[in-house]
């Protein structure tokens, strides 16, 4: 059976910077404008190609790629977001430089989903509330408790409502999480942050590998239209059995 020559796609919800995407030999598509041009353009160096993106239950852009995208392009509802798109996008993309085939690239995307774990922490309760996330009045309970919202995934969509995480414990307190969820087992984690707080990160560097068992971690910037989502004073991460 002839060999097909097989590219990745995904769009910049999954936090990755164009040099990280091209690093890892994925291609970023620009949503903001027609996406069946640039399905076009990969077409003619690649014999298929598998354009992975959130849960249309978090964002459109997978849908709109579905409508847009020409024979020989597999839109893949990954069911996850920002950071759990992120860590899949890589994960596959190492898979495929391994060899892999594409129903073995799925079946990883489906394991993924269904073993990995996704934790979205975020302090601005007013955004949430405005975005339905919370319940009405749930922002000015959990500030004057000094609480961020906690929030896991369920069926592709945020569960509602959050868990209360305490705001001068976030960081540990979703390592803690994750480590309820996933155990000794060895993960990778990808975690993308908004404005949060100058010690956070290295606060959350240092309870993950104080955690988890960690294969490898990766930190980025959260995009622009997930904060608006979400608020920018937010920290969404992913990690997934290896």
């Amino acid at each position: 059976m002839e060999l097909e020559l097989i590219g990745l796609a995904t769009d910049p919800g999954s936090g990755l910077s164009p040099r990280a995407a091209a690093r890892a030999g994925v291609h970023l598509l620009d949503p903001s404008v027609p996406l069946g041009p640039q399905y076009e353009a990969l077409l003619k160096r690649y014999d298929r190609i598998l354009s992975l993106h959130a849960s249309a239950k978090l964002c459109p852009v997978g849908t709109k790629a579905r409508a847009e995208a020409p024979p020989g392009v597999r839109v893949i509802d990954t069911g996850l977001g920002s950071a759990g798109l992120g860590a899949v996008v890589q994960w596959v993309a190492e898979r495929l430089r391994h060899g892999a085939e594409e129903e073995e690239l799925l079946a990883e995307v489906e394991r993924l989903r269904r073993e990995g774990r996704f934790l979205l922490a975020a302090a601005d309760l007013g955004t949430l509330v405005e975005n339905r996330l919370m319940p009405r009045f749930g922002d000015r309970f959990g500030e004057a408790f000094g609480l961020w919202a906690l929030f896991t995934l369920e069926k592709g969509a945020f569960r509602v409502p959050p868990l209360p995480l305490p705001a001068a414990r976030a960081p540990e307190g979703i390592a803690a999480m994750l480590r309820r969820m996933l155990g000794r087992r060895r993960v990778r984690v990808r975690a993308l942050l908004g404005e949060v707080p100058p010690d956070f990160k290295e606060r959350l560097k240092e309870a993950l590998s104080k955690e988890l068992t960690l294969e490898r971690g990766t930190l980025a910037p959260m995009d622009p239209l997930a904060q608006s989502r979400v608020g920018k004073k937010a920290v969404a991460v992913f990690a997934h059995p290896v």
